[in-house]
C-alpha cells in the first residue's frame, strides 16, 4: 500500500472563493501545472469561478468563436482600464484565451463551476496517451456527479453529456494541457439554465462541433444540472475519488509555503508576461 505521507505522495487542495479575472485565473492554472513535479506533488484539485468571460480555446480564432462584437466592446474597455487581477464592477464580459484546446465557453458566477484535476504524469504514466487520461479522467468526474443520482457519459472528444427525453445534452465542457510533466483537466458543470442563454446572446455557433451536436443550436444542444444538485456534495465525492485513483487517503496532505510562494511568483509573471496580453488573447503570439 502507497504511504500518502512519503516524498512525491504530497496533494493539494484549492477551493477558491475569492473571484478573479479570467486572466489571473487562468496564469494561475499553468503555475500550479509548472510547479506541481518540481515541488515533489503527485496532484491537486482546485474549484474555482470566473466573474462573466469567454473563454476560448488556445487555438481558436476568436474573431470566430467570441464574436467581434464581444472582442471590441472589451478591448475597448481594457484601453481605458488596464486588466487587474480583481474583476472591476460594470465591466463588460472578459475575453480570455487558456492554456488547453476545445471551444469557446462562458462563465458567470453562481452560474457554473470550473473543476481542475492535476496529476504528476511522472507517477501517473498511462494518462500519457491523450484517450487515456480523458477516459480516467471523465470517468472520475462521471462517477462523481452519479453519486447525485445524475447518469452521464463521455461524448465528443471531451464532453460530459446527459440523455434527456429529446436527445443526449452537454453538461460539461473539459480540455486538457500539460506541462513540466503535470497534466491539468480543467472542466466546468452548468449549474444555471440562465447560463445557457446567455451563451446563446453572447456567442456566435461555433465554427466546429462533435457529431453528437447535429448542428443543434446552444440552447438545444446545452442543458444544466437539478436545481437539487449540490456543488459541495460534488467538490466532496470528486475529491474522495480523486483521491483513491491517486492512491492517497485524501486531496490535500500538504500546501506548505514554498509550495504557494513559488506558485504565486509564477502566477504574477504570467499574469504579466502572457495571459493579460492583448497579444496572446487575440493570438497574434
Amino acid at each position: 500500500m502507497n504511504d500518502p505521507f512519503s516524498p512525491g505522495r504530497d496533494t493539494f487542495y484549492f477551493d477558491q472563493t475569492s473571484l478573479r479575472t479570467p486572466h489571473f485565473n487562468l496564469a494561475l492554472e499553468e503555475a500550479l501545472a509548472l510547479r506541481l513535479v518540481a515541488e515533489g506533488y503527485l496532484g491537486g484539485i482546485r474549484f474555482w469561478e470566473n466573474p462573466r468571460s469567454i473563454v476560448i480555446g488556445l487555438s481558436e480564432d476568436p474573431i470566430r468563436t467570441a464574436g467581434q462584437k464581444n472582442l471590441d466592446t472589451f478591448f475597448g474597455f481594457a484601453e481605458r482600464f488596464p486588466l487587474s487581477k480583481k474583476p472591476k464592477t460594470g465591466s463588460p464580459p472578459y475575453v480570455a484565451r487558456r492554456a488547453s484546446g476545445g471551444g469557446t465557453v462562458v462563465h458567470e458566477p453562481g452560474w457554473n463551476l470550473n473543476f481542475s484535476l492535476f496529476v504528476s504524469i511522472r507517477e501517473k504514466p498511462e494518462l500519457f496517451p491523450v484517450g487515456n487520461s480523458y477516459s480516467i479522467l471523465l470517468g472520475i468526474a462521471c462517477r462523481a456527479l452519479s453519486s447525485q443520482g445524475i447518469e452521464s457519459k463521455a461524448m465528443g472528444k471531451s464532453d460530459l453529456a446527459t440523455e434527456t427525453s429529446e436527445a443526449w445534452k452537454k453538461i460539461s465542457g473539459n480540455a486538457q494541457f500539460r506541462k513540466k510533466e503535470c497534466i491539468v483537466q480543467h472542466g466546468t458543470l452548468i449549474l444555471n439554465p440562465r447560463l445557457i442563454s446567455l451563451v446563446s446572446d453572447l456567442l456566435p455557433h461555433p465554427p466546429e462541433e462533435p457529431e453528437y451536436r447535429e448542428g443543434r443550436t446552444h440552447r438545444d444542444f446545452v442543458t444544466s444540472l437539478p436545481p437539487e444538485f449540490s456543488p459541495a456534495k460534488f467538490k466532496k465525492d470528486l475529491s474522495l475519488l480523486f483521491a483513491d485513483y491517486l492512491g492517497v487517503e485524501k486531496i490535500g496532505t500538504r500546501t506548505g509555503r514554498p509550495f504557494r510562494k513559488s506558485v504565486l511568483l509564477e502566477t504574477n509573471r504570467l499574469f504579466r508576461e502572457k495571459y493579460a496580453s492583448k497579444e496572446f488573447i487575440t493570438g497574434e503570439r
